[in-house]
């Protein structure tokens, strides 16, 4: 009898366990609604990353966005490589812009008004000359002056006297012959004042010669620029033949290069060339070669070649050394390779790229491989291909908008 009691109990706990197991598994089953609405919200999910995935590093911008930052496109070509030409280099003065100062005729210096270093304008005075030489070229003018108001006076009073029928004609004749003497007596001797430096408005009164100073010369700057060489003072002697300044437009220099004999040919007139000086290693400088030398130095071996480069703000100084670059002259037949302008590559982190134009104002930042150098040009040895749109100005631009896009994903 107690057996038969343990075998009922025993299946009921069977039965009460598969009722439990069966009741759980129907929990867990979907409907087909809930199973279909479920695998919906997956893929849109997956499509969704998918597409982020793709354009999460492209930079889109409006046409006005990109002319406000200035993005220019540059297709990729094959071009030749031609190695960048450096050469030694030394600042010179230009030539062209520097003028030796001295006195016209010999004399004492009275008084010195500029020195060493002053920046003087053209026309500016800077010493006054005492020479006989220019007391007598005024009293040749006082002289000439007397005469011809005297010859003009005695003209009128010969026309007086002839239309009263007191003088003959010839007087009146002879009369305006003498004016006519007179007056290129007077014109010689105040064009010989001027060349000596006196102004034409102090050529008045002959009686106020030495109130307005028409005795002394003035010795004044021709052009305007800065006075780099002084070599006189008060009381000294000088003569015609003696530099007494040298002004120079320091706003505009020359560099001067030494051209080996094997690179003449990868050079010419009007190229483009960086300039580097040891005070200023992190600033480039850039002019244009022109004067290509016609003589070589037989010791040597080099020519001179010129570049003309601005100075407005003053950083170069005549007499500095620098090094200069330049891209040399392509031959026919050069290496070909695919190349873009350096201003064209960013770096983000240890990594280079170029942003890529893949139309309608999309950007795509392509990591890129560099080889040589040559001049401002960068041979890419992998990553670009020729056809391939780069954005070559502007790139700052594109390069913070993408950091600011990535910025923006990760706050998300």
């Amino acid at each position: 009898m107690k057996l038969q009691v343990l075998s009922n109990s025993l299946t009921a706990a069977v039965v009460l366990f598969v009722a439990l197991t069966v009741l759980v598994s129907c929990d867990r089953v979907e409907s087909p609604k809930e199973a279909k609405a479920s695998a919906t919200v997956d893929q849109h999910k997956d499509d969704h990353d998918g597409d982020e995935t793709e354009h999460s590093g492209d930079v889109v911008l409006s046409p006005e966005q990109m002319k406000a930052a200035g993005v220019e496109v540059k297709e990729v070509t094959l071009t030749g490589f031609g190695p960048s030409l450096t050469a030694t280099a030394v600042i010179e003065p230009n030539n062209d812009r520097m003028s030796r100062i001295g006195a016209k005729v010999a004399g004492r210096i009275a008084k010195v008004t500029a020195v060493l270093g002053d920046r003087v304008k053209a026309g500016q005075p800077l010493a006054y000359l005492e020479s006989v030489e220019l007391d007598q070229a005024w009293s040749e003018y006082a002289k000439s002056k007397g005469k011809r108001s005297l010859a003009a006076a005695n003209l009128k009073r010969e026309e007086t006297l002839f239309e009263k029928k007191i003088a003959p004609e010839k007087d009146v004749l002879q009369a305006r012959q003498e004016l006519s003497e007179a007056e290129a007596d007077l014109a010689l001797s105040a064009k010989r004042l001027r060349i000596l430096g006196v102004e034409e408005s102090k050529l008045g009164s002959p009686s106020d010669a030495v109130k307005n100073n028409h005795l002394l010369m003035v010795i004044s700057s021709p052009i305007p620029g800065a006075v780099v060489e002084k070599t006189v003072t008060p009381g000294e002697m000088v003569s015609p033949e003696k530099t007494l300044f040298i002004v120079s437009d320091l706003s505009s220099l020359w560099v001067v290069i030494d051209v080996y004999e094997k690179d003449l040919g990868r050079l010419k007139a009007g190229m483009e060339v960086k300039l580097l000086v040891a005070a200023y290693p992190d600033t480039p400088f850039k002019g244009n070669i022109s004067y290509v030398g016609d003589f070589m130095d037989q010791n040597t071996r080099t020519v001179k070649a010129r570049v003309t480069i601005d100075n407005k703000d003053g950083f170069m100084k005549p007499g500095m050394f620098a090094t200069v670059s330049m891209d040399s002259i392509k031959e026919p037949l050069a290496e070909k390779i695919i190349a873009v302008p350096e201003e064209a590559i960013f770096l983000d982190g240890s990594e280079r790229y170029v942003f890529v134009d893949e139309g309608e104002g999309r950007f795509a930042p392509r990591r890129v491989s560099i080889g040589r150098v040559s001049g401002e040009t960068i041979e890419i040895k992998e990553g670009l291909k020729a056809g391939d749109a780069v954005v070559a100005k502007g790139v700052f631009a594109l390069k913070s908008e993408l950091k600011k896009g990535t910025l923006e994903v990760h706050e998300h």
